[in-house]
């Protein structure tokens, strides 16, 4: 497969075969395809064979039926590293049963070890999408003292929208309703940070290229109600609200610098910033996608360094080498924030053409045509690229120094956040949740969100609505680090969800299940939410 190999992990009661040179896995509860052509959202060359996408150079070696002892999934990739792992190349190399790529980086992108390094050409910078001047504005006021009394105003990344709908019921619960406007992850982090207070707030959009916010109830799900801003009693002018909460994908620290906004400067309860407040939510992993019909499947950090850091010229890795194919997120997103220190492309000099929004990257990747399909490579947080599958393939990532490339999944066709949970998969970081102190307290509105993250044992409708929209609840993590993008360790919760997580994902789980700690003990002596836990 020209240096790439596919991994198909197995389940148990794994069962080998030969078949005309191929082998293959089958297991008791998979089915993958019926067709070839559904194997190719794995690889060009995979084939369907008894319901499982097999390569004809697969080499899997198994005990075999018929001797009465399981032979248990095979580890790999090979030389993968056996111990418990204490640095990022253990974590990227640790032996696991997940589905693998190898990106061959000589053979494919030019990049060969002793080769010259790759020097970054900063991109022309290009005309500014165009837009349109927008007049009036929705009806609806977004605060109404009888429908809406309660309101918490919140902005920042595009990213969140799908958690912002999930959150509506906890918040209803306590009698608030959110007001969310969507921009971006450092404008959710400046509009509390801002030490000029006309700078904290929400205003309705001038011109096409910024969003409406839009009430969320629980009869307007999923889209919400656009809505007017200005109409609270606390609105500081007409067409304005004061932020209640800033919504980042990334440290606001990670924000790129301006001589305006000195984000590199942003530490919550210290200096100028002393009455702001930081709270971390659920973990949210980023990826690199291409349209569904394009044969790609696996990128390099060192790869992705050329493509996004030269934009097709000097060291081209094909098939990315037209900047107008390269779909980008603008260097205030919080996707490109993590991807950038994943692959060392600083996020101002990234190459290609900047779609606003996820949800624009989506519909973007949906229309391409399939002329232009194997060219196209864009850039997508996982709670919108885990909705896509049928509509666009999501690349497995090798690190530099790793043996293989991994998914955010276990496999391509789960949802479990396993390479995440474990360490194989680096693209992920914290979501974050910035209030601001006035009077001694934050605001009601930023406290009823708050307040659900803000304990070591999360409610149950906050898990639920964390594994709804594609992210990782803290308490399901294996692995954390304290800065963007920092080293990775091993981690366990205080309170852990392990189980639960996987049972809502998965519809099953090896835990057992239990009633009160009574009926647990061992090294998983905790009883949460139905499940024996270590603690």
């Amino acid at each position: 497969m020209s240096g790439t190999r596919l991994h198909l992990a197995a389940a148990p009661m794994v069962v080998a075969f030969i078949v005309s040179g191929c082998s293959f896995l089958v297991t008791s509860d998979l089915r993958q395809c019926t067709t070839n052509e559904e194997c190719k959202r794995f690889s060009a060359t995979a084939q369907c064979v008894t319901d499982v996408c097999v390569e004809p150079t697969m080499n899997v070696v198994d005990s075999g039926p018929g001797d009465g002892v399981d032979a248990g999934p095979p580890m790999g990739p090979p030389g993968c590293f056996a111990g418990a792992p204490t640095t990022d190349l253990e974590f990227y190399n640790a032996c696991t049963t997940a589905t693998y790529l190898v990106y061959d980086n000589c053979a494919k992108a030019g990049i060969c070890d002793g080769g010259a390094p790759i020097v970054l050409v900063k991109p022309t910078p290009g005309s500014p999408a165009a837009t349109t001047p927008l007049d009036g504005g929705p009806a609806q006021t977004c605060y109404d003292a009888v429908a809406r009394p309660n309101v918490v105003f919140m902005n920042g990344s595009t990213n969140f929208t799908p958690f912002i709908r999930a959150m509506v019921p906890l918040l209803a619960e306590v009698g608030f309703t959110i007001v969310w406007q969507p921009t971006s992850s450092c404008t959710g982090a400046d509009t509390i940070f801002n030490l000029d207070p006309t700078k904290r707030v929400m205003k309705n959009p001038v011109n096409s290229g910024q969003s409406y916010a839009s009430y969320y109830t629980m009869s307007n799900l999923p889209n919400g109600t656009p809505c007017s801003l200005g109409s609270s009693p606390t609105a500081p002018a007409p067409n304005q609200e004061i932020v209640d909460l800033g919504q980042s994908d990334i440290y606001a620290t990670s924000c790129p610098p301006t001589s305006a906004v000195p984000f590199n400067l942003y530490e919550p309860d210290q200096g100028d910033y002393i009455n702001v407040r930081h709270y971390s939510g659920p973990v949210q992993a980023m990826a690199f996608v291409v349209p569904s019909a394009s044969t790609q499947r696996i990128i390099s950090a060192e790869a992705a360094r050329s493509v996004f850091g030269l934009g097709g010229s000097a060291r081209p890795v094909a098939p990315w080498t037209d900047p107008a194919f390269l779909w980008v997120r603008s260097a205030t997103t919080g996707t490109t924030g993590i991807l950038s220190r994943g692959i060392g492309v600083p996020a101002t000099e990234w190459w290609g053409v900047d779609q606003r929004t996820a949800g624009n990257m989506v519909s973007q990747m949906k229309i391409v045509s399939t002329s232009d399909s194997e060219r196209t490579i864009g850039t997508l947080s996982m709670d919108f690229a885990d909705k896509e599958k049928d509509n666009l393939h999501i690349l497995f990532f090798q690190p530099p120094g790793a043996l293989a490339g991994y998914l955010p999944d276990l496999k391509p066709f789960t949802r479990d956040k396993e390479n995440v949970r474990d360490g194989h998969y680096p693209l992920w970081g914290p979501i974050h949740l910035y209030a601001r102190v006035s009077g001694g307290d934050i605001s009601a509105g930023a406290r009823a969100f708050v307040t659900q993250f803000a304990v070591n044992r999360p409610p149950q409708g906050l898990l639920d609505a964390t594994i709804e929209t594609g992210n990782v609840p803290i308490c399901a993590m294996k692995v954390t680090r304290s800065i963007e993008m920092g080293p990775l360790r091993s981690y366990e919760a205080p309170f852990q969800c392990h189980c639960y997580y996987e049972k809502k994902l998965n519809g099953g789980t090896d835990c057992k299940a239990c009633a009160g700690p009574a009926e647990c003990g061992g090294d998983r002596p905790a009883c949460n939410l139905g499940y024996c836990e270590k603690q």
